[in-house]
């Protein structure tokens, strides 16, 4: 099977900036092109990185001046990979927490761009995006909300700490906005007042699709709209879940893996060496390369699948632990990020030894984790995660020495708690580590 190449599907104009210059100059350079993030260039080769409107948020969070230097702060880098390479190879060099890739020439020169989402779409399996909707494979019903009325920079907060990069805003019971990256680097580009009520800012009306649209039409209306994500409503009006463009394309694999696996009988020479790529998708969907550990698409369709248990049959219930590493920034900026991802790997393999089986730890993202425990009270939550935080403190690194983590555990209500409600109050029990003095155990009832 003939695959395209990379610059066959490349954006070749691509937004950058030095690290020499300041994040405020990025983000004017993110606004004058109305992008969400820009590839930062160093003196060395293939040396790339990338600047999202969620780092924006981050930095401005930690009182970062704009006027600081891009050098001289914490950002993702990039791979680089010759633009003749095909899909194939761009799918085996690509890592799962990446999401983009830059193309180079013969001499190291960037040329352009290739992000994820356009990998995965040049090979989708035309039938099977005509025939799925999106009800089919709408896993969430996690919607960050926040009313119209609030400060809007609490409301850009929320983008920084949610499972999503998106706020959809309310007026009572109805959606009327929503407030997405975009919109952050379009508030700071412009210096708005962020103490004015978020309605001053959000972009409106607010554009859904329904539930019974298909996986064709979904991407085509993405692209379209240049939209990030969809926001779905059901038959009566009611907003049912988000799914971004990447998570459409990654669930799509995951059916038709599953699908293929069904006809292997009958598949073609063709068909088997797709199926080889799609499990290479299907593993990068789910699978955080650093850690190895589980990510936040697979914890969040075990975290459905769990409350669904709970809910359908009433068993016993379940506790969540969320953690992050202490003082982790300064961790990085001391030592070095090669230290920072070498004890987020320690990390992950001493938390993943002492839970049990039937628990499931995932990389929440940057220097947090989430656990899923099954069948476990309040108490025998906090019982686990104590022993986690214990087997952790007692790792001594080389130069840093013992790092300690913040826990927040919460336990699953059935007639009260939804994903969302469930996630916030794990992550106020870990706030509330944090801010009463760090390595410790926190937990809420309610």
């Amino acid at each position: 099977m003939n695959f395209p190449k990379l610059v066959d599907i490349a954006t070749k104009q691509v937004v950058t900036i030095h690290e020499s210059k300041t994040i405020q100059e990025a983000v004017e350079a993110m606004y004058n092109s109305n992008h969400r993030d820009v590839i930062i260039l160093s003196e060395e080769k293939r040396n790339f990185g990338v600047l999202k409107a969620n780092d924006l948020v981050k930095l401005k969070l930690q009182k970062i001046d704009f006027s600081t230097k891009l050098k001289d702060i914490k950002y993702d880098s990039v791979m680089a990979i010759h633009y003749c390479s095909t899909i194939p190879e761009a799918v085996n060099e690509i890592t799962s927490n990446c999401n983009c890739i830059c193309l180079v020439d013969d001499e190291d020169r960037l040329c352009g761009y290739v992000s994820y989402y356009d990998i995965i779409s040049s090979v989708d399996p035309k039938i099977m995006l005509e025939k799925r909707t999106l009800s089919d494979i709408l896993i969430s019903s996690y919607i960050k909300e926040a009313q119209a009325d609030m400060p809007a920079f609490e409301v850009i907060t929320l983008i920084d700490n949610s499972i999503y990069d998106s706020v959809v805003i309310f007026e009572g019971d109805r959606g009327v906005g929503i407030i997405t990256t975009k919109d952050v680097v379009k508030l700071f580009g412009e210096d708005k007042d962020l103490a004015l009520p978020i309605s001053n800012y959000m972009s409106s009306p607010l554009t859904t699709v329904k539930h019974t649209t298909s996986i064709a039409s979904a991407l085509e209306f993405i692209q379209q709209q240049h939209f990030k994500r969809l926001i779905v409503e059901d038959h009566d009006g009611n907003i049912v879940g988000q799914i971004t463009q990447e998570e459409l394309i990654a669930r799509v694999y995951a059916r038709w893996v599953d699908f293929m696996r069904n006809e292997k009988s009958q598949l073609t020479h063709a068909n088997k060496v797709l199926e080889a790529k799609a499990s290479k998708l299907e593993q990068l969907a789910s699978v955080d390369k650093l850690t190895s550990l589980y990510n936040r698409t697979k914890f969040e369709a075990t975290l459905k699948d769990e409350i669904s248990r709970v809910v359908r049959y009433e068993t016993q219930t379940f506790s969540i632990v969320l953690f992050d590493v202490d003082n982790f920034k300064s961790i990085n900026d001391t030592f070095g990020h090669l230290s920072g991802d070498m004890i987020l790997k320690e990390i992950a393999t001493i938390a993943k030894k002492t839970i049990r089986a039937t628990d499931l730890i995932c990389r929440w993202g940057g220097e947090e984790f989430v656990i899923i425990m099954p069948m476990t009270s309040l108490e025998h939550g906090v019982e686990a995660a104590e022993k986690i935080r214990k087997e952790i403190y007692s790792l001594v690194f080389d130069d840093i020495g013992s790092v300690s983590c913040s826990f927040g555990v919460a336990e699953f209500h059935p007639t009260e708690d939804n994903i969302q409600s469930l996630m916030t109050r794990a992550d106020k029990a870990m706030y509330q580590a944090k801010t009463s003095g760090k390595n410790k155990v926190v937990s809420i009832k309610n």
